[in-house]
Order: C-alpha cells, then sequence, then structure tokens
C-alpha cells in the first residue's frame, strides 16, 4: 500500500476535507510527532488514522458523524495496507476510536489507552483550521502542550503545502518510515 490519496477514496470530493486537507494532517502528524516525542507506533497508528479520518464525510458542513462513518465504510479498504507497515489489532482499535473522536466535541480522558493517539490526530487536524484564516484556528483546543508552539510553522505550511508535501512525497514517507 501507498499512502497516495486519490479522490475516488472519498465519498464527498471536496477542496475543504479532500485531499490537500488529509496530506496536511497525515504531515501535521508527523510534525507534532517529532516535537512531542511520540513514538513511532503512536505516530503511525495517528498517520494512518489521518489518512482515512474525513474520507467519508458526505458534505463539508458541521457533522459529528463522519469520523464513525469513515470507520464503518472506509477502514476495512485499507487496513490490510496499514497492517503492511506495522499496524497490528491493537493500533486499528486505537485508529477507530481516534477517528470516531475525532469529529466529536467530546474529549478523551487522558488516561485512556487510546488518549494520545487521539489527541495527535485531533491536534493535527484543528492545526489545519489555518486553512480559514489564523482566526478559525483556537489554540486553547489544542491538547498536547508543544501544539500551540506549532501554529507558525503550520501556517507556514499550509502556504506552502504543494511544495512540502506533494512535491516532496519521498521524503515525506520516509519521515513516518512507510
Amino acid at each position: 500500500m501507498e499512502f497516495d490519496l486519490k479522490p475516488e477514496y472519498f465519498t464527498h470530493q471536496s477542496f475543504i476535507h479532500g485531499i490537500m486537507h488529509t496530506y496536511r494532517v497525515m504531515y501535521n502528524v508527523i510534525l507534532l510527532s517529532k516535537v512531542h516525542l511520540i513514538s513511532e507506533q503512536i505516530s503511525k497508528t495517528a498517520f494512518c488514522a489521518a489518512f482515512i479520518h474525513d474520507m467519508a464525510r458526505k458534505h463539508d458542513g458541521y457533522c459529528s458523524e463522519h469520523g464513525a462513518w469513515a470507520i464503518t465504510e472506509k477502514l476495512h479498504l485499507h487496513e490490510n495496507g496499514f497492517k503492511i507497515y506495522g499496524v497490528n489489532d491493537s493500533n486499528l482499535e486505537a485508529i477507530k476510536t481516534s477517528v470516531t473522536y475525532h469529529s466529536l466535541k467530546e474529549e478523551l480522558d487522558k488516561t485512556h489507552p487510546h488518549y494520545q493517539v487521539t489527541a495527535l490526530l485531533k491536534d493535527a487536524d484543528a492545526l489545519d483550521r489555518i486553512r480559514f484564516g489564523i482566526n478559525n484556528l483556537d489554540p486553547q483546543y489544542l491538547r498536547l502542550p508543544k501544539s500551540k508552539k506549532m501554529i507558525a510553522t503550520t501556517v507556514n505550511n499550509y502556504l506552502n503545502a504543494e511544495n512540502i508535501i506533494c512535491k516532496n512525497w519521498v521524503e515525506f514517507s520516509q519521515i513516518i518510515k512507510i
């Protein structure tokens, strides 16, 4: 499996929650993992969660169900590929939890076994809210301590996404060791 996103993977092909947003969230997972010194296994798990997190959206408006839909409709299409890169059954449970919770206002308790993967995905996704303007990203909703310090980097990455992500896919994939 390659982590190349294709339009047909998405129920609702969108500029707002589509391919480039997903790539930026995947990239944000990598950056946040490095800054927070998160283990490779948790990083890979969150990276895979980011890959499918918005694939089952049916529209671009507010929706608390699209995470659960992604698990039901999309995970089975990609889970064997995830396993090739070291995702195990326990990691799949973390993917299910984090993707489901990424679209909910409800937060996991910090002692929950999947809290770190979920917080990583939620922060990576939230950081890409800068695509709507810097005022649409409220730092108080970021969960991990150093995520707030990543806002300026995320703005730069958003403005240069084509160069940083698409043109450097080899480097991008080596960072996550896929």
